[in-house]
């Protein structure tokens, strides 16, 4: 019953990303193994996304790592663990806390061994610079106390840059890249794991995969040339070549959204013009983080909006007939998927 849960909820979650996302690239540049033990180890821009896109993209049924503030309360946190998400306490959680991350450690480490995969984000917070922060030693922790418990469990490492074009906005693009595999043995004596070197080592292979400016300094002076250049940052490649260049070699430059898609996304308003409303006056005025803006008109996408037509369209058929409850359908459905190909 918890597969099958599991399955529903990944299913109802692609069907979303369909009416969320212009375009998702998916880019494998090696074959992810169906039965080892994987930890993905991702950047970390756009809060709950993230780990959806990555798990969805992966084709394994993962466990997930998410910050414990998220489950204080318990409705949600059921949600949650029904969704293989465990939490992981931070500094900013209480320093008695952070202890609790001993028993979600090991958890992880029988996962492992049981040769499940495991979602984690080692910069171990959320930023939406176009940058690889410092990583945290969380997942070298937990493949450590793993090979000290089973040493003969072999632990496949994927490094995974996950790139959005614009994080925050409606009808993004956005790709997923799972980097070469790193094994973890070579930083393993048999006793202890060098994780300074093993972090290096992935910190390395992320800023392949995802937009790297070193500079924070420079951070927004680089950013902005990079916008003007109108480059495309689910093309992190080309990007990165950009950057190391002195900003030459941009690549194709990205077209700007044609009126018709502007005028699409006034139809979309007009339509939905209930979930839209509380959207922006109820909900996105309390939002504090832009990490959090595509997390939340996402869940609004694939919950309220959902909801609302379903009440349209039967208040529709009850009251005008089938012929224009069905039309309803049609257009609450159809409108939104040629939005964003028109864009």
């Amino acid at each position: 019953m918890k597969l099958l849960w599991f399955s529903f909820v990944q299913f109802y979650l692609t069907v979303g990303f369909k009416f969320y996302y212009k375009k998702i690239d998916v880019v494998y540049q090696e074959k992810i193994p169906k039965n080892q033990a994987v930890i993905f180890l991702s950047n970390h821009q756009n809060a709950l996304l993230d780990p959806l896109l990555v798990s969805i993209s992966s084709t394994r049924k993962n466990y997930f790592l998410t910050r414990a503030a998220v489950f204080k309360n318990p409705t949600v946190a059921k949600l949650l663990n029904s969704l293989q998400m465990l939490p992981v306490y931070r500094m900013v959680d209480g320093a008695n806390t952070i202890q609790k991350n001993r028993a979600v450690f090991t958890f992880c480490s029988t996962l492992l061994n049981q040769k499940k995969s495991i979602i984690l984000f080692p910069e171990g917070s959320h930023s939406l610079n176009r940058k690889i922060r410092p990583l945290k030693k969380g997942a070298a922790r937990i493949i450590e106390e793993t090979l000290q418990k089973y040493p003969k469990r072999e632990i496949i490492i994927i490094p995974v840059g996950v790139n959005y074009q614009a994080p925050t906005e409606y009808g993004d693009s956005m790709s997923v890249y799972f980097g070469k595999h790193i094994s973890p043995n070579k930083f393993w004596d048999g006793k202890q794991l060098d994780m300074q070197e093993l972090n290096k080592s992935i910190s390395a292979e992320l800023k392949q995969l995802t937009t790297h400016i070193e500079s924070i300094l420079d951070h927004e002076i680089s950013l902005k040339k990079l916008n003007d250049l109108k480059v495309d940052y689910t093309l992190p490649e080309v990007v990165n070549d950009c950057l190391q260049n002195d900003f030459s070699n941009p690549g194709n430059k990205l077209k700007e959204p044609s009126g018709l898609y502007s005028f699409f996304i006034f139809l979309i308003k007009i339509f939905y013009f209930l979930p839209y409303l509380i959207w922006r006056k109820v909900t996105f005025p309390k939002i504090a983080e832009d990490e959090f803006i595509g997390t939340f008109r996402y869940v609004f996408i694939i919950t309220l909006a959902p909801i609302y037509l379903l009440l349209l369209v039967l208040v529709a058929f009850l009251v005008l007939g089938k012929i224009i409850g069905t039309t309803l359908l049609g257009i609450g459905i159809i409108l939104p998927l040629i939005a964003l190909r028109v864009k």
